[in-house]
């Protein structure tokens, strides 16, 4: 069964917000790379500082690393060229685990 993140990027602006929504595009194949599907990502209304991010890892894969091998991978550094990092204030991360219910079963 796969697992999920539902990952949220506090931004330090709106104007980086709007970069990051379009660096996140970038993301997309080189995360499918990996076995890390992006479901979806928005901002949110309430704060258009905010990104939020739902991946899907694949069956077995560990969520964490495959983060660790994405950033390390010639992938991410083609994504990001030209985003400035420090824009990045905070990262929020919560896996979404399957059973009990769960709209992911």
């Amino acid at each position: 069964m796969a697992t999920y993140q539902l990952r949220r990027y506090f931004l330090a602006s709106e104007d980086a917000t709007i970069a990051y929504l379009a660096i996140w595009r970038a993301h997309i194949a080189s995360l499918d790379a990996l076995g890390i599907t992006t479901e979806g990502f928005f901002t949110v209304a309430e704060n258009a500082r905010e990104v939020v991010a739902l991946l899907r890892f694949a069956k077995g894969r560990d969520p964490e690393q495959a983060i660790r091998d994405y950033m390390v991978s010639p992938g991410f550094t083609q994504d990001m060229a030209g985003f400035d990092m420090s824009q990045i204030q905070r990262v929020e991360v919560h896996t979404l685990l399957p059973g009990a219910g769960s709209p992911l079963d």
